[in-house]
Parts: C-alpha cells; sequence; structure tokens
C-alpha cells in the first residue's frame, strides 16, 4: 500500500542551497515521521508577477 501526500510551499531564501536545507529541515522537523516515512521534495522558482498578471 503507498499513501502520498502533496504540499506546495513558498519561501524566500538567496539561492537554491539555502532553500533546500529549509526545506529539509522542514519535512525532517515538522512534514515527515523519518522514523515510518521517506520523503523526496523538488525546487521551482516561483513565476515572475508580470508572468501571473
Amino acid at each position: 500500500m503507498r499513501i502520498g501526500k502533496y504540499l506546495e510551499v513558498q519561501l524566500q531564501a538567496p539561492d537554491e542551497a539555502t532553500a533546500a536545507r529549509q526545506v529539509d529541515e522542514m519535512c525532517r522537523r515538522l512534514l515527515a515521521n523519518p522514523v515510518i516515512e521517506d520523503y523526496r521534495f523538488t525546487l521551482e522558482p516561483a513565476p515572475s508577477p508580470a508572468a501571473t498578471a
């Protein structure tokens, strides 16, 4: 059996490495129970404000 969670999080970080560290820490400490769950994430740049207007 497989059960999944899908979350979208927007954050501000000076670079991709910092963003990855922040997301990894959120997953380990808040979003997943690493004893019984695995997790993975992908980083995508936020669309520019001009592209959404």
